[in-house]
C-alpha cells in the first residue's frame, strides 16, 4: 500500500469516455499531491481531476524555484497515511528532479487542444 499518483491522458470529445492513457506515474510523492491540492483541486482518493497547461507550467515554475531554505514554504510535504517521506533530504529532492523533468517533457510534448490530462491519486 502507499500513495500512487498517476496522470492519464484522454482525447477531447472522444466518445469513448473509459479510456485513458498513461502518461505518468509517482510512487510516495506526497509534495505532488500537496500541491495539486492546493492548486488545482481538492484531491479526493481514486477521483480523476483535470491539469491545465496553465496549471503545469505553474508547477515547473514553482520546482525551478525551489531552495532549501523555501522548500518547505513552495513545495512543502504532508504526513499521510502511506504518503512516505516528510523530511527534506536526499529522497524529496530525488523526487524533486523526477517530476521536474516529468513535467518539462509534457510540457514539450503534450498536446493540451487535443487532450486533456488527468490527474488520479490512490491511497
Amino acid at each position: 500500500m502507499g500513495l500512487d499518483i498517476y496522470f492519464f491522458q484522454r482525447t477531447k470529445g472522444k466518445p469513448d469516455a473509459d479510456k485513458y492513457d498513461e502518461v505518468g506515474y509517482f510512487r510516495k510523492v506526497n509534495t505532488l499531491l500537496n500541491w495539486v491540492d492546493k492548486h488545482v483541486g481538492k484531491v479526493r482518493n481514486q477521483v480523476l481531476m483535470e491539469v491545465t497547461e496553465e496549471q503545469l507550467a505553474a508547477l515547473l515554475n514553482d520546482l525551478q524555484s525551489l531552495t532549501p531554505d523555501n522548500c518547505g514554504a513552495v513545495y512543502p510535504t504532508i504526513d499521510g497515511f502511506f504518503y512516505g517521506y516528510t523530511d527534506y533530504g536526499e529522497y524529496y529532492w530525488k523526487d524533486v528532479r523526477a517530476v521536474t523533468h516529468w513535467v518539462k517533457e509534457t510540457l514539450e510534448t503534450f498536446d493540451f487542444e487535443r487532450d486533456r490530462l488527468l490527474f488520479y491519486a490512490w491511497w
